[in-house]
């Protein structure tokens, strides 16, 4: 395959993708990527230091009804404003972003623009997914769906709410990225000459 963005050649159909999650700290990043990949939740919160990624292979269609194969390399980066710049540097080059609030913590919400604008100042063409987690947490629920909506039209973006505790929706967001980008690269590729 041939780097992060790349097709290895028209005849296998496998692409390789690089994302990256955006979003404040204890929004569920990690957790939203373990469930993803690894089809796991862990209670107990560890704070991502820098950068992790983690990989996962999924088969999409394609328009004209193709199986694609898609090897998502999912990049984890540490929300604290410390590692702001070491961010820029992995986001330069992705594919795609998904950008997370929590339901449960307004001032998550409140910054989305922020994330939104320094990804769209990196990667300016690549699509973007919001990701509105931890909707299980009902009782605790301070953003309802109507400001999640308003971001999805603002960026011009997918949305979907999430739980990462007990995987709703949560391999939509990553197969719905995956799929824009893969029609997004398609679409780039000259067709074979018949």
């Amino acid at each position: 395959m041939t780097g992060d963005t790349g097709v290895s050649s028209p005849e296998t159909s496998e692409y390789k993708f690089r994302v990256v999650m955006l979003g404040e700290e204890r929004v569920g990043k990690t957790s939203l990527i373990r469930r993803f990949t690894e089809n796991r939740f862990e209670e107990e919160y560890k704070q991502t230091l820098g950068t992790t990624f983690s990989t996962k292979d999924t088969k999409l269609l394609d328009g004209n009804g193709t199986k694609r194969l898609v090897r998502l390399v999912v990049w984890d980066m540490g929300g604290t404003a410390t590692y702001r710049e070491l961010r820029r540097q992995y986001m330069r080059g992705a594919a795609g972003g998904v950008i997370v609030y929590d339901v449960t913590r307004p001032e998550t919400f409140m910054a989305m623009n922020r994330w939104f604008e320094v990804f769209r100042n990196t990667c300016p063409n690549a699509p973007v997914v919001v990701c509105a987690n931890k909707v299980d947490l009902v009782d605790q629920r301070m953003v309802p769906v109507e400001p999640g909506h308003m971001l999805r039209d603002w960026f011009q973006a997918d949305y979907f709410e999430t739980s990462a505790k007990t995987g709703e929706r949560v391999a939509d967001v990553f197969k719905r990225l995956a799929r824009r980008i893969l029609m997004q690269t398609l679409d780039k590729t000259p067709s074979p000459l018949m």
